[in-house]
């Protein structure tokens, strides 16, 4: 029995002793960035613009995930930031880009975001 419980603590300590900062909006950015040039074979034309934008949304993106309330409570802001950004996406990349990254790299992104944001 005492081992059984000097085992969970020694988990527990483990488990925060690892536990990963949320991603910064800078970071969130960055991996989107080095993601969308690399499977979207941006130009260098597109490459500044994109930046800009998904610096942009990562900034609204983490300040209404820190916002007080719940996740729930925030899908409706959260679908909001994503159609101004797709929005502003389609006045910088291709249409097949455009369709490559909303099929591909949005869920995969968010699936990523979603595992760094947890505190």
């Amino acid at each position: 029995m005492k081992m059984k419980f000097f085992t969970a603590v020694a988990l527990l300590i483990l488990q925060f002793s690892f536990a990963q900062e949320p991603l910064t909006a800078e970071e969130m950015a960055d991996y989107q960035n080095k993601l969308m040039i690399d499977e979207l074979n941006l130009t260098e034309a597109q490459k500044k613009p994109v930046e800009e934008i998904n610096l942009k949304y990562a900034i609204k993106q983490k300040a209404l995930i820190e916002k007080e309330g719940s996740m729930f409570g925030k899908i409706g802001d959260m679908k909001k930031i994503k159609k101004e950004k797709s929005s502003e996406l389609e006045k910088v990349l291709t249409e097949e880009q455009l369709d490559k990254y909303e099929d591909d790299l949005e869920p995969k992104i968010r699936k990523y975001m979603k595992k760094k944001m947890k505190p």
